[in-house]
């Protein structure tokens, strides 16, 4: 069974990255990581068009907000956009450097990332992502966003949390990074409640716990247990 020590304080904003083949699997764990941190998201596909997409992961992802149902991520909305300098000037708060500061570090992240974290800004000023199937993007690309120590710095200065699944494993520099990641396991033929989900990355978790079927660790997680079909 796994177990899980006292957890430090929770943290203004945190990154998450789920791995695994099975969509809904996948979805459905990425999604109650969400909403039991935020209650709110916003999200995209990085891979998949909706023509192509399983319709329980999308009816999940349904529940957070976006600005394209399934068309996929254009290499160009992943680039940071380039800002005239007089634009910036007239944006900056003079009297406020923490919030010039936040400014700077919000128009340096991806375009998507910024369009994203606007639609989901919850009265604390958090906001919450969620990307799925990253591995569809370029490897250049995926690097220069999810396996960046700058990138993951400007999320944390901006408050926004990054959930992301991927259905291959992190590479180093992204391991590095997130700091929670999950695998999940789902026999082939078999219903995706079959599964199971590995804690590879969660300084809560006791290190010694080993997999452990989809239902029991969703519970030792503490997720909504309505997202879950039945028993």
């Amino acid at each position: 069974m796994i177990t899980f020590v006292d957890p430090p304080p929770t943290p203004m904003c945190e990154s998450v990255f789920v791995q695994g083949r099975n969509q809904t699997a996948t979805s459905t764990l990425i999604v109650g990581f969400a909403l039991q941190r935020h209650g709110s998201f916003s999200w995209a596909d990085c891979g998949i068009s909706a023509a192509e997409a399983s319709p329980a992961p999308r009816r999940l992802l349904g529940r957070g907000r976006t600005r394209y149902p399934g068309d996929g991520v254009d290499r160009s909305e992943l680039l940071v956009p380039r800002w005239p300098d007089a634009a910036i000037e007239r944006l900056l708060v003079p009297e406020s450097r923490m919030d010039s500061l936040q400014l700077m570090s919000y128009l340096a992240l991806p375009k998507l990332l910024q369009e994203l974290a606007a639609m989901s800004t919850a009265p604390s000023g958090e906001s919450l992502v969620v990307l799925t199937n990253i591995d569809a993007l370029d490897q250049g690309l995926r690097t220069s966003v999810f396996g960046n120590s700058e990138a993951h710095q400007r999320l944390h200065e901006v408050r926004v949390s990054l959930f992301v699944t991927s259905r291959v494993p992190p590479t180093p520099k992204e391991a590095a990074l997130f700091d929670r990641i999950y695998r999940v396991d789902v026999p082939s033929h078999s219903s995706w409640m079959d599964g199971t989900i590995a804690v590879v990355k969660d300084h809560s978790a006791d290190p010694a716990s080993g997999p452990n079927s989809y239902r029991t660790m969703w519970q030792a997680l503490g997720l909504d247990p309505t997202l879950l079909p039945p028993a």
